[in-house]
This record gives structure tokens, C-alpha cells and sequence, in this order.
């Protein structure tokens, strides 16, 4: 058809542009709301590879602005499930292998939500950070994007303390709130009769989702509760963090603080409780 020719073409001059720019024949490709884009573009840059950013058209236009001030190609979509060939990440994994294929670049799709080293990473390096920081470490609370965070400091964290909590913080929409809580993954915006161009009923960006991630359930059976945050909490907070701490924070991040408000609330007086402020 002439939408999907029109696709292609405008696929084809990201892969030539980013082609363009790599000064070792090498392009990554990553399909991203936002954060692991940047961080991506920042390491392909330093490298000297060409970078690919696939975006959902439903996230903030800084974002498009920032990677392509770090050099990346963006290209961006209209927002679809993922059993949908159009998803971000499904084109994303095209685009990396039309790329090797078609054009004879050494490209790599990085597929953050099922590349297990995502979870490894966090195992690793982020849990190992925060328990020696924390010791005396009570509850470790954070949303899930990829699942790889939550799942591989939660494993790690478990390991050293059985009696440290982990909780989910998830937003309005997603189904990672009840699959916690009572094992199913669904949201009630999810409902056939309900359903609505945005499966997710949230202000917030790159958290939540309708299915269970290979690096989230990695990390499932260390999860002890989960907490859901109405976005107004999510605004309210982020204004507070900017007015008094002097932190200026997006909402995913601004979700994190409120579920550890939450759960401090929850534990004896002097308990220490950590989350992530994952913005750049």
C-alpha cells in the first residue's frame, strides 16, 4: 500500500542518516519512550555509532528534542499494542534488521524490555550500590517500565535481607498493579467496551504496562506488594520535590516518591526506605 511504501521510505532515510553519522558502521537501535533512548544516544555518541530512536508519538517533545540534540535519528509512531506490527518496539526490531540486511550496517536491536542483561545489570551493579549504601535497608519501592530495575535489585535485595519489602509503584491503566496483587494482569481500562486509543488512563511516561515483560518476571516472585498512584499525587508531588528539594522531576519519578512516602507511613518509625529518581 502507499502508507506502508510511505514507511518504509521514511525508514529507510533514518538508516541512511544514522549510517551517515556512525564513524564505525555500527547503529543501535532501541524502541523507547524516552529514557533508554537518551542514555543510548549519550553511549553511541561517545562511541562513534549511529544511533536509532523508534518514539510513540504520545510522549513529551522534549524528549524527541534531547535525543536529536545528542545525535540520534527519531523516528516517530503512532502509539499501538503490542501485538500490533507497528508498535514502537516491533518497528524498532524491523529497523535493526532491515539495516543489517538491506543496507550492510552492523546493527543491533538493544530490545530493553526481554534482553535479559537489562535485569542483570540492575543485579549486579544498582542492588550491590544500594544495599551498601543501606545496610540497614527496610523496603525498596519503584514502577516498572522494562521490569529490569525493580527485578534485578529486588533479587539481589531479597538475597541479603529476606525481611526487606519490595514494593511496585504502578500508575492508573496498567495491569502490573493486580498481577501483584492477585495474579492476573489487567486493568479495568483495558475492558473491551472501555477500550480507548491510550491503553493507559496516566499523565505519566515510560511506566506501566499491559503485559508481563521476560525482565519483570524475573523479578515477580521477590515482589511483596504493589501500590497504585493516582497522577494528581504523582503532579502534586513533583511540584513539592521542585518547590522544596529543588529537584526537578518528571512523573514517573515523582510516582517513585509517592509510593515511598506511602510505604514509609506504612513501617516503624526510623525505617529506611529507598526508591529511584530516574531522570537525567
Amino acid at each position: 500500500s502507499e502508507e506502508d511504501e510511505g514507511n518504509a521510505s521514511s525508514m529507510d532515510q533514518v538508516i541512511l542518516a544514522a549510517g551517515q553519522h556512525s564513524k564505525t558502521g555500527g547503529i543501535v537501535v532501541e524502541g523507547t519512550s524516552g529514557s533508554t533512548g537518551i542514555s543510548l544516544a549519550v553511549l553511541a555518541a561517545s562511541r562513534g555509532h549511529g544511533c536509532i530512536v523508534v518514539l510513540p508519538d504520545d510522549q513529551a517533545v522534549e524528549k524527541k528534542l534531547i535525543l536529536q540534540s545528542l545525535g540520534a535519528q527519531v523516528h516517530i509512531v503512532p502509539t499501538a499494542s503490542i501485538s500490533n506490527p507497528n508498535h514502537y518496539v516491533n518497528i524498532a526490531r524491523r529497523v535493526a534488521k532491515r539495516a543489517r540486511i538491506d543496507f550492510g550496517y552492523r546493527a543491533v536491536f538493544m530490545d530493553q524490555f526481554e534482553n535479559q542483561a537489562n535485569f542483570q545489570v540492575h543485579y549486579e551493579t544498582t542492588g550491590p550500590e544500594i544495599w551498601d549504601s543501606c545496610p540497614t535497608l527496610n523496603a525498596f519501592v519503584m514502577s516498572s517500565g522494562t521490569g529490569g530495575t525493580i527485578a534485578g535489585v529486588g533479587k539481589y535485595l531479597k538475597e541479603q535481607n529476606d525481611n526487606t519489602q519490595i514494593v511496585l509503584v504502578d500508575p492508573p491503566g496498567s495491569s502490573l498493579y493486580n498481577k501483584v496483587k492477585f495474579g492476573v494482569a489487567f486493568a479495568p481500562q483495558q475492558a473491551e467496551q472501555k477500550l480507548k486509543r491510550h491503553r493507559y488512563d496516566t499523565i505519566a511516561e515510560g511506566i506501566g504496562l499491559d503485559r508481563i515483560t521476560h525482565n519483570f518476571s524475573l523479578g515477580e516472585p521477590f515482589l511483596d506488594k504493589a501500590i497504585r498512584v493516582p497522577d494528581q499525587e504523582a503532579v502534586s508531588m513533583a511540584h513539592w520535590l521542585l518547590s522544596v528539594e529543588g529537584l526537578f522531576c518528571g512523573s514517573s519519578s515523582a510516582m517513585n516518591v509517592v509510593g515511598a512516602v506511602e510505604t514509609a507511613r506504612s513501617l516503624p518509625e526510623g525505617s529506611v526506605v529507598v526508591t529511584v529518581i530516574c531522570d537525567t
